[in-house]
């Protein structure tokens, strides 16, 4: 128990986690499998959706995950910034979404692009830190333009990382200006901000190529996936009550929380708490699996990363499952087939989850129902070059229903972000 202590107080568990993940990653395949696979997941267009596990196979994609983890961590060190509840959940949203569209090279010039507008501005690089670390949202714009539009790489490669930096510059002022749209009740507030970008990006890049997505995606690495899934989030949960055997008492101190950004649940409740509710919501991801009887993919794996990452800053099984039911029943209810898009919208509507926190257990299932309806629309529009899709379109969904919801209950505190 004082070994556990000792690694939450020195903020290390995330590193020892991923360093693990690294090295475990070399003992699946041969390296020079891993090598060459690797190097398929960098020169990938990496529009959505390309699942990184049919790119380069499982241990190319643990070592994608792992690598740009720690280069992350590495950023946040040079930055001296502390664990907190929003850079567990940006954390855990790279390492998600390194199964499908992010990679070790397509973020840089979007980092670069952050920094310059710190230097320009004369701010700190630190004010910028969420921003920052969820901007990889947006890179599969520097991987397509470089590797998806069949110009040469002389031509390309600028282009690509010109472009990446551009949008990483202007990215931090209008992020800071979008949460005011939907007044924080889309977790995935960056997601909306790039979607925007996207949106304007593709419809430029449409008038001088056709942009081609593919969905294909490997199904053969779901049984370990699912196992290694639940055994952490079983060991997250033992660990919560090893350093506090009463930690379930502190729990409520979540559950009360709307989840409204910002909410800060290791701040609010403790990291004990938070661990448990960590814990609780990758099992709960895992019933949703099962009851879904769908298959743990690159995508499905990104969409569980991120829910679990999250339920370090705004999500919790209270606010989380009205939303989720709503999202089912508009699949149940209309004549939409439970392919991937839906798949992941059920379980990417988490990101509303403030909705229905605030509001109540109807309000949220109003808003996963309407999410689900239009996040294929929202991909049209955005071209898939915003892998945060879910929170380009729950972005508008937040904004138009806490409207709504302020009319007809005018008492609940809805103050201004």
């Amino acid at each position: 128990m004082s070994i556990m202590k000792n690694i939450m107080k020195q903020n290390i568990l995330v590193p020892i986690i991923f360093s693990i993940l690294f090295i475990i990653t070399f003992t699946i395949e041969p390296i020079d499998q891993i090598i060459d696979g690797f190097i398929k997941i960098l020169m990938s267009p990496s529009i959505l959706v390309s699942d990184y596990l049919l790119v380069g196979g499982l241990s190319a994609t643990l070592l994608n995950v792992s690598l740009t983890v720690l280069l992350n961590l590495y950023l946040l060190k040079r930055m001296n910034l502390k664990m907190t509840g929003p850079i567990f959940a940006c954390l855990l949203t790279i390492a998600g979404f390194a199964f499908f569209g992010k990679n070790l090279f397509n973020a840089l010039p979007l980092y670069l692009g952050i920094y310059l507008y710190a230097k320009a501005t004369k701010t700190e690089m630190k004010n910028y830190v969420l921003v920052l670390l969820l901007s990889s949202g947006i890179s599969p714009i520097v991987s397509y333009l470089i590797f998806g539009v069949g110009l040469p790489f002389y031509q390309s490669i600028p282009l690509g990382i010109i472009i990446g930096i551009f949008v990483g510059f202007i990215l931090p002022a209008f992020n800071a200006h979008a949460i005011k749209f939907h007044q924080g009740y889309n977790l995935y507030n960056t997601g909306f901000s790039m979607g925007v970008i996207s949106m304007m990006l593709t419809g430029i890049i449409s008038v001088f190529t056709t942009i081609n997505r593919q969905v294909d995606v490997n199904n053969a690495f779901h049984f370990e996936l699912l196992y290694a899934t639940i055994i952490v989030s079983v060991l997250l949960i033992i660990a919560a009550y090893i350093m506090d055997p009463k930690v379930h008492l502190k729990y409520p101190l979540i559950l009360k929380k709307s989840g409204r950004l910002i909410t800060d649940f290791p701040a609010i409740a403790g990291k004990e708490a938070t661990m448990l509710n960590i814990g609780i919501m990758g099992l709960l991801s895992i019933v949703l699996v099962l009851g879904l009887g769908i298959q743990i993919n690159g995508p499905v794996m990104g969409a569980i990363l991120t829910i679990v990452g999250f339920a370090a800053f705004g999500k919790h099984p209270k606010n989380s499952i009205p939303v989720v039911i709503g999202a089912i029943l508009a699949v149940a209810l209309t004549p939409m087939e439970l392919t991937l898009g839906p798949i992941l919208a059920i379980f990417f509507v988490t990101g509303l989850a403030p909705l229905a926190g605030q509001y109540g257990f109807f309000a949220g299932i109003l808003a996963g129902f309407v999410h689900l309806l239009i996040t294929p629309l929202a991909l049209q529009f955005q071209g898939g070059f915003d892998l945060y899709n879910n929170g380009f379109a729950a972005g508008f969904v937040a904004a138009v229903l806490s409207s709504l919801f302020a009319i007809i209950k005018p008492d609940t505190d809805t103050k201004p972000i």
